[in-house]
C-alpha cells in the first residue's frame, strides 16, 4: 500500500482550521484597538488627497511594515496578492476580514496567474491594487518588478507607503516584520507616486522598479526617522521635568 509522504498530521490539519477561523476575529478586534488608542501622524499627505481619494491606484511597501497600513488602506478597499502558503491562507482570511478581495500566488508560486487575475479585477471593477513588493521570501526591501506590470497594465499610479511606530514587537523573520502596539504612535508617509506609461523597455521596467523601490526606501526612512525622534523628544521632556536639587 502507497503512503501519502506529504499528507500533513491531523493535529497539523486541526490547528490550521482553528487558527483560519478564530485569528481573522481576533485580528481584526486587535487593529481596532491599536487604530484607537495610538496617536497617528501622515506624512506627505498631499499623495492620498490628490490620488488616493479621486482614482484607483496600486499600494507598495515592504512586508515588514505593512501590517497597520493594511488597516489603514481597507477604506479604500481593492485586491491584494497573497502567497499561498499556509501563513499566507491566514493573511488572506485576515485581508478579506479587512473588506479587501484577494488573489492567491507570489511571484515563486503561480505569480503570473494572480497578476492577471489582479489586472482583470481593477480593469473591470475599477478597484485599487496592493502588494508586498519584496514577498514572499526577499531579499527584504528589494522590489520585485510585480507592481510595476500591474500599474502598466491598469494604468493606475503606484503609491508607495512606509510606515513605523513607537511600539511594537519585532519578528525575527526574514523581513523583521513589526507589530504595532496599542498606545503608542503610528506613522505612516506616502512615497512619491510612480507613473508607468506604455510602449516600455526591458530597461524602462528595470529604472521604473528601481524608481519605485528608491521611493518606498524614502518613505519608509522618513517613518522610522520620525519615529526616532518622537522618542527623542520624550525623552528631553522627561529629564527636563525632573526637579534638580539646589546645591
Amino acid at each position: 500500500m502507497d503512503v501519502d509522504t506529504h499528507k500533513k498530521p491531523r493535529s497539523s490539519r486541526l490547528w490550521l482550521r482553528v487558527a483560519l477561523v478564530l485569528l481573522p476575529k481576533i485580528v481584526r478586534a486587535y487593529f481596532r484597538i491599536v487604530d484607537l488608542t495610538s496617536r497617528k501622524i501622515f506624512l506627505q499627505q498631499e499623495t492620498e488627497e490628490q490620488i488616493c481619494k479621486t482614482r484607483s491606484f496600486s499600494i507598495a511597501g515592504f512586508h515588514g511594515a505593512l501590517l497597520w497600513p493594511s488597516f489603514y488602506f481597507r477604506k479604500y478597499g481593492g485586491v491584494i496578492m497573497v502567497s499561498r502558503s499556509s501563513d499566507g491562507e491566514i493573511m488572506d482570511r485576515c485581508l478579506r476580514g479587512f473588506g479587501y478581495q484577494t488573489s492567491r500566488g507570489s511571484s515563486s508560486n503561480f505569480g503570473k496567474e494572480a497578476l492577471a487575475d489582479m489586472i482583470q479585477r481593477a480593469k473591470t471593477g475599477n478597484c485599487n491594487t496592493g502588494m508586498a513588493v519584496d514577498a514572499p521570501r526577499g531579499p527584504a526591501r528589494k522590489a520585485k518588478i510585480g507592481s510595476v506590470i500591474i500599474a502598466k497594465e491598469t494604468g493606475q499610479p503606484i503609491v508607495p507607503v512606509g510606515s513605523w511606530t513607537s511600539r511594537h514587537v519585532q519578528f525575527n523573520s526574514w523581513d523583521q516584520m513589526i507589530l504595532p502596539l496599542p498606545f503608542g504612535t503610528l506613522v505612516l508617509v506616502f512615497g512619491k507616486p510612480v507613473e508607468v506609461p506604455d510602449g516600455l523597455s526591458q530597461d524602462d521596467y528595470e529604472r521604473i522598479r528601481h524608481e519605485m523601490e528608491c521611493s518606498i526606501l524614502a518613505a519608509q526612512e522618513l517613518a522610522e526617522m520620525r519615529v526616532k525622534q518622537i522618542k527623542s523628544d520624550t525623552v528631553d521632556l522627561a529629564l527636563e521635568a525632573i526637579p534638580t536639587r539646589p546645591r
